[in-house]
């Protein structure tokens, strides 16, 4: 009995130790500018910031999107994605369709406005995906939007890797997205 107890009593403090370690990248927090980059269409403007992250067992980066109106410095937050690595920022995948549309898409998240930039929609195969088993930071390979709201996200699957397809296709510029 001794020796059950105190297998139980180290695989509790173990479970304890994994947990409080996971618990560290919960208070992980964007630290010093790694790189900034931003773009420019006619009514608005995306600016991409990437962040040291700090505070986690091992560090990554954070990718702020923003968007402001052209000549204006009053930038709105878009989306952040956070990833473990620190990649270049994805320029290639900011992209414009016309004056009023416009997106940015990285690792497992996606937005789109429709009105030069004033408000956003964020898609998230965290939570838009059903079933979806985290993390593919190269789960979208490609997003193709019309001017009519037509579009198609290319993806990266993972063999055997639960919830992931690879292709998704939308009618109303990304705000939603189902299989084909």
């Amino acid at each position: 009995m001794y020796f059950r107890k105190s297998y139980f009593v180290g695989l509790v403090l173990f479970v304890l130790g994994v947990v409080g370690g996971f618990q560290s990248c919960d208070r992980s927090k964007r630290g010093a500018v790694i790189e900034q980059w931003h773009s420019d269409n006619k009514p608005f403007k995306i600016r991409v910031t990437a962040y040291e992250e700090t505070g986690a067992n091992v560090n990554g980066a954070y990718y702020l999107f923003e968007a402001a109106p052209s000549g204006s410095d009053h930038w709105r937050e878009i989306m952040t994605f956070r990833h473990d690595d620190d990649p270049k920022i994805p320029a290639n995948q900011v992209r414009y369709v016309n004056d009023d549309i416009g997106y940015v898409f990285m690792g497992w998240m996606y937005a789109v406005t429709t009105d030069a930039g004033r408000t956003w929609s964020v898609w998230s195969a965290e939570k838009d995906l059903p079933d979806w088993q985290c993390c593919n930071y190269k789960l979208i390979s490609d997003v193709t939007i019309g001017s009519d709201g037509r579009g198609e996200m290319r993806l990266n699957p993972i063999e055997g890797r639960r919830g992931e397809v690879a292709e998704l296709r939308t009618n109303n510029y990304g705000r939603h997205w189902t299989q084909p």
